[in-house]
């Protein structure tokens, strides 16, 4: 009865999004009313039930707004970058030839733009390649979903910023043992798309599945070493950045003077924003906001605050402010109140000894297997909630504290949970998805064409998991 009790919210969490009867905010405030009983049987012996549960709330509340702060200001932030934006990186179009426009829109072009975005803003540029390819309805819908797969990176990364405050990790190593991950899913997920691909009617020739192989070996490759050099929240953007750019410029180099000022128009947003955040890390030193002891601090070089000054920058530049303000405040106050709602209940979650309980009775029940539920935790907590900053909120302190009690190194189980392909078939990625492509596109149809992404998901985390 006890281990019902706490594991109520969770179990609330997730009937609740999978029948879709409520909204993740509300699906969130039912699960932070059920960690109630779950505190009380938390309260410790000889401590005043009333005195300690009042402590309880507001312990939880205070560190949950400011864990919450950082994700809010990126995604609100990167809704202003990309109000801002008057050119895309689509200045120089993506090569002509239709198998290559697929296969750069759907892994280059949608996971660059996703990464300095987020928000699923990648699918926007990944269907607009599609149009020009002549694919259109569930089958592009299927395709832009692979413009998610840089989950610990998309939109700067609040999701692993949340993941690694609540694992107690520093991002930088989070992220990195991401990047492995992410390089071996790449070439896996190939044979997926190559099947999309048929079904649009454009076959991929053995030779171009070759040449498309080799551009995400770089891309994997180029991920892990950036982690090596350069601050992990424009990882992501470095390396889909540098083969995107290679690609368009060996498809189709600029002409002449016209040409080359056209593509500077066209990436220089992007190369300011990225420039920016690599010029903050020089900063050290920098003044910062830490109320709470063992939480993360709130410098002035965070790339939160480089990206609202480059948003600001766009903004100014086009003369217009208040505009890209308010379109960005319409557009995300529903994600940010939806992320606001998980990281708090992440917290509530954690003071109430939730995490630590749940991975006792799955060490107590499956012995040495346990750890490899991990994918499968990750797995639901990334499909129901729709976002890696819900999805981490909601699991990463029970994979953590799986990890720990099973005897992992700190990173295995976390970094599984932070980079869960699961997100990619989401009820929400493939709404969304879904809606821009019109025609007969539904997310049933999009489950049935790319349902491979599920097995192979389990499959290489449960690799990792036996790699340690």
């Amino acid at each position: 009865m006890t281990l019902l009790i706490q594991a109520l919210p969770l179990l609330a969490l997730v009937l609740l999004l999978g029948t879709g009867r409520a909204s993740p905010p509300i699906a969130c405030a039912v699960a932070l009313i059920a960690t109630i009983p779950a505190a009380w049987l938390a309260v410790p012996s000889g401590a005043d039930p009333a005195t300690w549960l009042t402590g309880y709330l507001i312990r939880s509340t205070s560190e949950g707004l400011w864990l919450a702060l950082i994700p809010v200001g990126i995604v609100l932030g990167g809704l202003v970058f990309h109000e801002g934006l008057r050119t895309t990186t689509e200045a120089n179009g993506p090569p002509a030839d239709p198998v290559d426009t697929l296969f750069t829109g759907a892994f280059l072009l949608g996971g660059f733009t996703e990464t300095v975005t987020g928000f699923g803003i990648g699918t926007v540029f990944a269907l607009a390649a599609f149009r020009r390819a002549g694919v259109t309805g569930t089958i592009a819908a299927a395709l832009a979903i692979f413009s998610q797969l840089l989950i610990p990176w998309g939109g700067l990364g609040p999701g692993t910023a949340v993941g690694a405050a609540l694992s107690g990790l520093a991002g930088q190593d989070l992220a990195g043992r991401n990047a492995y991950i992410l390089a071996v899913e790449l070439p896996l997920l190939l044979p997926l798309f190559w099947s999309l691909c048929a079904r649009a009617g454009h076959p991929v020739p053995a030779r171009q599945r070759l040449a498309q192989l080799g551009w995400l070996l770089a891309e994997g490759a180029l991920l892990i070493g950036a982690h090596h050099i350069a601050a992990w929240e424009v990882c992501g953007l470095l390396a889909t950045g540098i083969v995107l750019a290679a690609r368009l410029f060996l498809a189709n180099p600029p002409q002449g003077r016209a040409g080359w000022m056209q593509a500077a128009r066209a990436t220089a947003p992007y190369l300011l924003l990225a420039g920016t955040l690599l010029a903050s890390r020089l900063w050290h030193g920098a003044p910062a906001l830490a109320p709470f002891p063992g939480l993360p601090a709130l410098p002035l070089n965070h790339a939160v605050a480089s990206l609202w000054l480059v948003a600001l920058i766009l903004a100014v530049r086009n003369r217009s402010l208040l505009t890209p303000l308010r379109h960005a405040v319409q557009r995300g106050r529903r994600p940010a109140i939806a992320l606001l709602m998980f990281v708090l209940l992440a917290r509530f979650l954690a003071y109430a000894g939730v995490p630590q309980a749940l991975a006792g009775a799955l060490a107590g029940s499956f012995g040495a297997f346990a750890p490899y539920a991990s994918p499968i935790l990750a797995g639901v907590a990334g499909f129901f909630a729709g976002s890696n900053v819900g999805s981490n909120s909601a699991m990463m302190p029970l994979q953590t504290e799986l990890g720990r009690v099973a005897g992992l190194g700190p990173l295995v189980l976390p970094a599984i949970q932070n980079g869960t392909i699961f997100l990619l078939l989401s009820p929400q990625v493939c709404a969304m998805a879904s809606a821009l492509a019109g025609g007969n596109a539904t997310p049933r149809g999009i489950w049935r064409l790319a349902w491979p992404i599920f097995p192979l998901g389990i499959a290489v985390g449960m690799a990792f998991v036996a790699w340690g």
